[in-house]
């Protein structure tokens, strides 16, 4: 599944308790018309959008196959035909959150004139995007980090992910070997953790509130602490 996909794990994955809407049910019975891709496309949708929900709700360790594939109204069977287990349809799902939110924070970085003006739209883009669905906000920064070895190293490599977009900072420094190879690491793990934090204490649609001081903290380190704090306050107003 790519990104286009992601309405299904969220924006139309039903209510906390894996009641799916109707376009994510089960397929009618009989003579749908269905081919047997089509089926296939729509049970993993299903799957992806009940792990999701469920995980949100439980935690991973809380939820087990049957819930999910209940939710689903999928059997047990067509799960194993579709995922190895429970931690590859997180894995799967994961993906798709991810890929979606790359290509939201690229597409609003891509609209800015300059590197510190793409940093902040991206980290408003994703700020905005975990606020608007507080259960995906669980999923990925949460759950990700702590359900399984696996879906720590996928985490861990999303976060890593922006690493390059941060580095493109560097260029406004006269000396560009004067940050330690490890800056952007540092400041991705700092953002990613104030922003855990918010989503423990079970506000997370209150994340874009922090968009000031990540951008004070992201921006610092290569434009200075005095035209990273204007920048700061510049983006309370946009």
């Amino acid at each position: 599944m790519t990104g286009d996909n992601l309405p299904l794990v969220a924006a139309r994955s039903g209510d906390r308790r894996g009641n799916l809407p109707a376009d994510l049910g089960p397929l009618p019975g009989g003579h749908h018309g269905l081919s047997r891709e089509q089926i296939v496309d729509s049970q993993r949708e299903r799957l992806l959008a009940a792990i999701v929900e469920q995980v949100a709700a439980d935690g991973y360790r809380g939820t087990t196959i049957t819930e999910v594939v209940k939710a689903a109204s999928v059997s047990t069977r067509d799960f194993y035909e579709l995922f190895e287990g429970k931690e590859d349809c997180f894995l799967d799902a994961f993906g798709v959150v991810r890929d979606h939110l790359e290509d939201l924070v690229g597409r609003a970085a891509a609209a800015e004139k300059d590197w510190p003006h793409r940093v902040i739209a991206g980290l408003r883009a994703a700020l905005d995007f975990f606020a608007a669905e507080p259960g995906l906000a669980r999923f990925c920064l949460l759950e990700a980090v702590s359900a399984t070895p696996a879906t720590a190293i996928a985490f861990r490599e999303a976060v890593l992910a922006g690493v390059p977009a941060l580095a493109e900072g560097r260029a406004e420094l006269a000396d560009q070997t004067s940050l330690l190879p490890e800056t952007e690491d540092a400041i991705l793990g700092g953002i990613v953790s104030l922003a855990t934090r918010q989503v423990i204490a079970g506000t997370a649609e209150k994340l874009p509130d922090l968009l000031p001081d990540f951008v004070d903290f992201a921006l610092g380190p290569y434009l200075g602490a005095e035209r990273a704090a204007h920048l700061a306050r510049e983006s309370l107003d946009a």
